[in-house]
Protein backbone atom coordinates (compact mmCIF):
# COMPACT_ATOMS: atom_id res chain seq x y z
CA UNK A 1 0.00 0.00 0.00
CA UNK A 2 2.84 2.33 0.91
CA UNK A 3 4.55 1.79 -2.46
CA UNK A 4 1.26 2.20 -4.31
CA UNK A 5 0.70 5.63 -2.74
CA UNK A 6 4.26 6.67 -3.62
CA UNK A 7 3.73 5.57 -7.22
CA UNK A 8 0.48 7.54 -7.49
CA UNK A 9 2.17 10.63 -6.04
CA UNK A 10 5.04 10.30 -8.52
CA UNK A 11 2.59 10.04 -11.45
CA UNK A 12 0.75 13.17 -10.27
CA UNK A 13 4.03 15.12 -10.02
CA UNK A 14 5.13 14.00 -13.48
CA UNK A 15 1.78 14.94 -15.01
CA UNK A 16 2.01 18.37 -13.44
CA UNK A 17 5.55 18.84 -14.75
CA UNK A 18 4.64 18.02 -18.35
CA UNK A 19 1.28 19.82 -18.50
CA UNK A 20 2.21 23.06 -16.69
CA UNK A 21 5.21 24.76 -18.35
CA UNK A 22 7.07 27.26 -16.15
CA UNK A 23 5.95 30.87 -16.43
CA UNK A 24 9.39 31.95 -17.58
CA UNK A 25 8.77 30.21 -20.94
CA UNK A 26 5.92 32.58 -21.77
CA UNK A 27 7.28 35.26 -24.12
CA UNK A 28 6.14 38.88 -23.65
CA UNK A 29 4.23 40.70 -26.36
CA UNK A 30 6.67 42.42 -28.71
CA UNK A 31 5.98 45.63 -30.65
CA UNK A 32 7.67 47.43 -33.53
CA UNK A 33 9.25 50.84 -32.91
CA UNK A 34 7.83 53.20 -35.53
CA UNK A 35 9.70 56.42 -34.75
CA UNK A 36 11.70 58.13 -31.99
CA UNK A 37 10.19 61.48 -30.99
CA UNK A 38 12.86 62.76 -28.60
CA UNK A 39 15.20 61.49 -25.90
CA UNK A 40 12.49 59.96 -23.70
CA UNK A 41 9.54 59.39 -26.03
CA UNK A 42 8.94 57.15 -29.04
CA UNK A 43 6.07 55.69 -31.08
CA UNK A 44 5.32 51.96 -31.13
CA UNK A 45 2.86 50.00 -33.27
CA UNK A 46 0.41 48.34 -30.85
CA UNK A 47 -2.65 46.48 -32.13
CA UNK A 48 -2.35 48.15 -35.54
CA UNK A 49 -2.21 51.62 -33.96
CA UNK A 50 0.68 54.04 -33.48
CA UNK A 51 0.97 54.67 -29.73
CA UNK A 52 3.18 57.36 -28.21
CA UNK A 53 5.23 55.88 -25.36
CA UNK A 54 6.74 58.01 -22.57
CA UNK A 55 9.57 56.23 -20.74
CA UNK A 56 8.90 56.03 -16.99
CA UNK A 57 11.37 57.71 -14.65
CA UNK A 58 13.51 59.36 -17.33
CA UNK A 59 13.76 63.02 -18.26
CA UNK A 60 15.97 64.23 -21.09
CA UNK A 61 16.57 67.79 -22.35
CA UNK A 62 13.69 69.13 -24.48
CA UNK A 63 14.07 69.09 -28.25
CA UNK A 64 10.47 69.21 -29.53
CA UNK A 65 8.57 71.15 -26.85
CA UNK A 66 6.24 73.69 -28.53
CA UNK A 67 6.95 76.40 -25.94
CA UNK A 68 10.66 75.84 -25.30
CA UNK A 69 13.84 76.28 -27.28
CA UNK A 70 15.99 73.20 -27.95
CA UNK A 71 17.85 72.61 -24.68
CA UNK A 72 21.51 71.76 -24.22
CA UNK A 73 22.26 68.12 -25.13
CA UNK A 74 18.67 67.54 -26.34
CA UNK A 75 19.70 66.56 -29.87
CA UNK A 76 22.35 64.18 -28.54
CA UNK A 77 19.78 62.53 -26.23
CA UNK A 78 17.33 62.12 -29.11
CA UNK A 79 20.05 60.67 -31.34
CA UNK A 80 21.03 58.20 -28.61
CA UNK A 81 17.47 56.86 -28.29
CA UNK A 82 17.36 56.50 -32.08
CA UNK A 83 20.59 54.51 -31.89
CA UNK A 84 19.00 52.22 -29.29
CA UNK A 85 15.60 51.74 -30.92
CA UNK A 86 15.48 52.53 -34.65
CA UNK A 87 14.54 49.40 -36.57
CA UNK A 88 14.03 47.50 -33.31
CA UNK A 89 11.20 45.82 -31.45
CA UNK A 90 10.39 46.30 -27.77
CA UNK A 91 8.32 44.86 -24.98
CA UNK A 92 6.88 46.72 -22.03
CA UNK A 93 6.58 46.46 -18.25
CA UNK A 94 4.26 48.79 -16.36
CA UNK A 95 4.48 50.48 -12.96
CA UNK A 96 1.56 50.13 -10.57
CA UNK A 97 1.98 53.76 -9.51
CA UNK A 98 0.38 54.63 -12.88
CA UNK A 99 -2.51 52.16 -12.72
CA UNK A 100 -5.02 54.83 -11.47
CA UNK A 101 -4.58 56.66 -14.81
CA UNK A 102 -4.58 53.42 -16.85
CA UNK A 103 -0.84 53.90 -17.44
CA UNK A 104 -1.34 57.16 -19.32
CA UNK A 105 0.00 60.65 -18.62
CA UNK A 106 -1.89 63.92 -19.05
CA UNK A 107 -0.88 64.02 -22.73
CA UNK A 108 -2.41 60.55 -23.28
CA UNK A 109 1.01 58.99 -23.76
CA UNK A 110 1.50 55.42 -22.54
CA UNK A 111 3.81 55.22 -19.52
CA UNK A 112 6.09 52.20 -19.57
CA UNK A 113 9.45 50.62 -18.90
CA UNK A 114 10.73 49.58 -22.35
CA UNK A 115 13.03 46.64 -23.10
CA UNK A 116 14.70 46.07 -26.47
CA UNK A 117 13.40 42.71 -27.64
CA UNK A 118 16.55 41.23 -29.20
CA UNK A 119 18.69 41.51 -26.05
CA UNK A 120 16.32 42.67 -23.25
CA UNK A 121 18.25 45.94 -22.86
CA UNK A 122 16.43 48.06 -20.25
CA UNK A 123 16.08 51.26 -22.28
CA UNK A 124 14.93 53.59 -19.47
CA UNK A 125 17.89 52.68 -17.28
CA UNK A 126 20.42 52.73 -20.13
CA UNK A 127 19.59 56.34 -21.01
CA UNK A 128 20.40 57.41 -17.44
CA UNK A 129 23.42 55.11 -17.09
CA UNK A 130 25.05 56.68 -20.14
CA UNK A 131 24.28 60.25 -19.07
CA UNK A 132 21.65 61.15 -21.69
CA UNK A 133 18.96 61.92 -19.09
CA UNK A 134 18.32 62.04 -15.37
CA UNK A 135 16.02 60.31 -12.93
CA UNK A 136 12.63 62.03 -13.09
CA UNK A 137 11.45 62.41 -9.51
CA UNK A 138 8.46 64.67 -10.20
CA UNK A 139 6.16 61.65 -10.21
CA UNK A 140 6.51 58.53 -8.04
CA UNK A 141 7.70 55.30 -9.61
CA UNK A 142 8.94 52.04 -8.14
CA UNK A 143 12.53 52.20 -9.43
CA UNK A 144 13.30 55.78 -8.42
CA UNK A 145 16.06 54.89 -5.95
CA UNK A 146 17.72 52.63 -8.53
CA UNK A 147 17.56 55.34 -11.21
CA UNK A 148 19.03 57.94 -8.84
CA UNK A 149 22.06 55.67 -8.36
CA UNK A 150 22.52 55.42 -12.13
CA UNK A 151 22.35 59.20 -12.39
CA UNK A 152 24.94 59.70 -9.65
CA UNK A 153 27.31 57.26 -11.32
CA UNK A 154 26.92 58.96 -14.72
CA UNK A 155 27.50 62.37 -13.21
CA UNK A 156 30.56 61.25 -11.25
CA UNK A 157 31.99 59.70 -14.42
CA UNK A 158 31.11 62.85 -16.41
CA UNK A 159 29.16 60.94 -19.04
CA UNK A 160 26.89 62.51 -21.64
CA UNK A 161 25.18 65.69 -20.51
CA UNK A 162 27.30 65.70 -17.33
CA UNK A 163 30.56 66.06 -19.29
CA UNK A 164 30.86 69.79 -18.65
CA UNK A 165 29.06 69.81 -15.31
CA UNK A 166 30.77 70.29 -11.96
CA UNK A 167 30.87 67.32 -9.63
CA UNK A 168 28.83 67.25 -6.48
CA UNK A 169 31.11 68.47 -3.68
CA UNK A 170 33.37 65.80 -2.25
CA UNK A 171 33.43 67.53 1.15
CA UNK A 172 31.27 66.14 3.92
CA UNK A 173 27.75 66.87 2.75
CA UNK A 174 24.72 66.40 4.96
CA UNK A 175 21.94 64.07 3.86
CA UNK A 176 18.42 65.28 3.26
CA UNK A 177 15.26 63.33 2.54
CA UNK A 178 12.57 63.75 -0.11
CA UNK A 179 9.36 62.05 -1.17
CA UNK A 180 8.71 60.86 -4.71
CA UNK A 181 6.49 63.33 -6.51
CA UNK A 182 7.64 66.28 -4.38
CA UNK A 183 10.31 68.93 -4.97
CA UNK A 184 10.87 69.58 -1.24
CA UNK A 185 13.71 68.17 0.85
CA UNK A 186 13.55 67.56 4.61
CA UNK A 187 15.50 66.66 7.70
CA UNK A 188 15.38 63.01 8.77
CA UNK A 189 13.33 64.03 11.82
CA UNK A 190 10.80 66.09 9.86
CA UNK A 191 7.15 65.08 10.16
CA UNK A 192 7.05 64.75 6.36
CA UNK A 193 9.88 62.18 6.31
CA UNK A 194 8.50 58.66 6.31
CA UNK A 195 9.79 55.13 5.87
CA UNK A 196 9.26 55.55 2.11
CA UNK A 197 11.32 58.75 1.86
CA UNK A 198 14.58 58.63 -0.10
CA UNK A 199 17.84 60.30 0.87
CA UNK A 200 20.36 62.28 -1.14
CA UNK A 201 23.09 64.77 -0.39
CA UNK A 202 22.12 68.38 0.17
CA UNK A 203 24.24 69.49 -2.80
CA UNK A 204 22.51 66.93 -5.03
CA UNK A 205 19.08 68.15 -3.91
CA UNK A 206 19.92 71.78 -4.63
CA UNK A 207 21.48 70.86 -7.99
CA UNK A 208 18.17 69.21 -8.93
CA UNK A 209 16.28 72.38 -8.01
CA UNK A 210 14.60 70.98 -4.89
CA UNK A 211 13.43 73.49 -2.30
CA UNK A 212 13.94 73.26 1.50
CA UNK A 213 10.97 72.32 3.65
CA UNK A 214 9.50 75.35 5.43
CA UNK A 215 8.61 73.23 8.45
CA UNK A 216 11.92 71.55 9.38
CA UNK A 217 14.16 74.12 7.58
CA UNK A 218 17.02 71.77 6.65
Amino acid sequence: MKYLLLAILLIILLLGFFTCPPKSTIAPDVYEVVRVVDGDTFIARIDAQDVRVRLIGVDTPESVHPNKEVEHFALEASAYLKKLLEGEQVYFVYDQNNSPTNHKDRYDRMLAYAYRARDSLFVNAEIIRQGYGHAYSKYPFTRLEEFLKYERNARHQKLGLWTEMDEYPVVSDSLVWFNAGSNKYHRETCRYTTGKSLSMSLSEATAKGFQPCKVCKP
